[in-house]
This record gives C-alpha cells, sequence and structure tokens, in this order.
C-alpha cells in the first residue's frame, strides 16, 4: 500500500464525517428557526383567543339584556 493510498483510504471518511457533520449542524438551526416560529405564532394565537373570548363576553351579555328585555315585554303583555 502506498502512501496515497493510504492518505485516500484515510481522508474519504473523513470528508464524509464533516460533511455530515455539518448537514447536522444546519438542520439543527433550520429546526430552532421553525420552533422559534412556531412560538410567535402561538402567541398570535393566544391573542386571538383572548380577543374571542373577550367578544364572546360581549356578546354574551347582550343577550342577556335582549333577555331581560322580553321578560318585561312578556310581564306587561300578561304573555307567561
Amino acid at each position: 500500500m502506498t502512501h496515497l493510498q493510504f492518505y485516500i483510504l484515510v481522508a474519504i471518511p473523513l470528508v464524509g464525517i464533516l460533511a455530515n457533520t455539518g448537514l447536522f449542524i444546519h438542520l439543527s438551526t433550520r429546526i430552532d428557526t421553525l420552533g422559534g416560529r412556531i412560538d410567535t405564532h402561538g402567541g398570535r394565537v393566544d391573542t386571538l383567543r383572548a380577543h374571542f373570548d373577550a367578544r364572546f363576553e360581549t356578546l354574551l351579555g347582550k343577550l342577556v339584556e335582549v333577555d331581560n328585555r322580553l321578560t318585561r315585554v312578556e310581564d306587561r303583555m300578561n304573555i307567561r
């Protein structure tokens, strides 16, 4: 075995290991970025949920008010 064959024998796996390490680092960075984006969307969903909860409470208040008015109208007309 010559020196060149030995160097090729050692260099090819090392290049593969370095390439795979670089790919794993790149993928790890992309996954971390994706996790940050998901967290951002989670915050947006929480904001929307709070907004809809507030609107729902307002809507329920209006429905209770309409029910009270209808009850008074029924009492005046002796419908019950």
